[in-house]
């Protein structure tokens, strides 16, 4: 009987941008790579299409309730392209702009994620200066402005 191949291991994951006067919401971390920032969001389920995953994702880390709108960029990310600062698994992330229902702050997710920190609105205009993984900053500042030629990310 002839050996099947090994899958490769590609993850799809969903991010939401997040904007409420002029300032981007963001879920602070400290662990191995440091202090650092991510956009809400993570792992799209069987089955779940990519905007019912932002929905979902960002109510369980956040308890913000948002609708996804348009999709800003996606990230290519392979490890050896990005050194690995972004962890060993390939991914395809699809980051979008995704508009909160309500006035809601958000809040820590239960149970809690042992090494988020917490949360923080930062303003547009330092987008350029924080620690994000992955770092994107530059394109996701370009496509919540309109100016993304190529909504494709392969690399910082």
């Amino acid at each position: 009987m002839p050996l099947t191949p090994e899958l490769p291991r590609i993850s799809v994951s969903v991010k939401a941008a997040i904007v409420r006067d002029g300032a981007l919401l963001l879920l602070s971390y400290d662990d191995e790579a440091g202090f650092h920032y991510n956009l809400p969001g993570g792992k799209a389920q069987v089955g779940e299409d990519l905007r019912q995953a932002v929905n979902r994702k960002v109510a369980q880390e956040t308890g913000l309730q948002v609708v996804a709108r348009r999709l800003l960029c996606v990230v290519e990310y392979v490890p050896e392209s990005w050194q690995g600062e972004f962890g060993d698994v390939q991914k395809v992330q699809f980051n979008f702009l995704a508009e909160q229902v309500d006035d809601a702050e958000p809040r820590m997710p239960e149970p809690p994620d042992p090494i988020q920190v917490g949360f923080e609105w930062v303003p547009l205009e330092r987008l350029g200066d924080v620690y994000l993984l992955p770092r994107i900053n530059r394109p996701l500042l370009a496509a919540l402005s309109g100016d993304l030629a190529d909504p494709f990310v392969d690399r910082w």
